[in-house]
């Protein structure tokens, strides 16, 4: 058995690396599959992502860093939660996509689009629930795989800069898979921005010591700027199933 905080060699931290996404994928298959029965896409999606997703797999990747890694115990990753610390780093979560969506509103480069067929309120509900759902399960277990347990692997090699800057471009790189047109600077966009989110969270969890306040930053940007509560839509179709619909000018 490996000694916790020794050094693991490069061809584990690939396959220990490539084990931990693998589980995270699976996890989500496996919900996926299981919940496919519910009626009602808004409340599949809720039951799916919360009450499964998250913290199966979180748990998996939990028994997968003590029983087989072993380098490092999960709960390094973790911290401790304080109330006061929370409070103050769910308002910053809040205050940063809206200082943000005010200041390109503000200097024009965003305006509200104007639906051209009514969204209704059970629309608009189903929306709310679907995103914020999807938002609280990738806030917590891309956390924990991302700035936990892949940094905590990087870290058993190399720097603490170097993790967070490998974890940060791998963090990036996987969100090429929501991109619905793969031109050169759509992939490059999506690694860019991806990676300086990622980056971001990092900073935040290496500052706090604690991965649940990067995962509340985490939660509430992907709110803001993932779903379709908020977000920039590209034609009237688009906007007509966006609560919050804007425009790039």
């Amino acid at each position: 058995m490996k000694e916790p905080g020794s050094k693991l060699s490069l061809v584990k931290i690939m396959l220990f690396s490539l084990a931990c996404i693998t589980i995270f994928v699976a996890v989500a298959l496996i919900c996926g599959l299981l919940t496919s029965w519910i009626p009602g896409i808004a409340l599949r999606i809720a039951v799916r992502e919360v009450v499964l997703r998250a913290p199966l797999t979180i748990m998996a990747l939990h028994f997968f860093a003590t029983k087989v890694i072993r380098n490092y115990h999960p709960d390094q990753i973790y911290g401790k939660v304080k109330f006061r610390s929370l409070s103050k780093w769910a308002a910053f979560a809040f205050i940063l996509p809206v200082a943000t969506g005010i200041s390109y509103y503000l200097l024009a480069l965003i305006i509200p689009i104007h639906h051209s067929a009514p969204l209704g309120t059970d629309k608009k509900i189903s929306l709310l629930i679907t995103w914020v759902s999807l938002s609280i399960a990738a806030g917590l277990t891309e956390e924990v795989l991302f700035r936990g347990h892949l940094f905590m692997i990087f870290a058993a090699r190399y720097s603490k800069v170097t993790a967070v800057v490998i974890a940060s471009l791998i963090f990036g790189l996987v969100h090429i898979t929501m991109l619905t047109a793969f031109s050169v600077a759509d992939i490059l966009t999506v690694i860019a921005g991806g990676s300086v989110a990622g980056l971001m969270f990092a900073l935040i969890y290496l500052y706090s010591k604690v991965i649940w306040y990067a995962a509340v930053v985490h939660v509430v940007w992907d709110i803001f700027f993932i779903g379709k509560i908020t977000a920039i839509a590209a034609t009237q179709a688009e906007a007509n199933q966006i609560i919050f619909p804007f425009r790039l000018t």
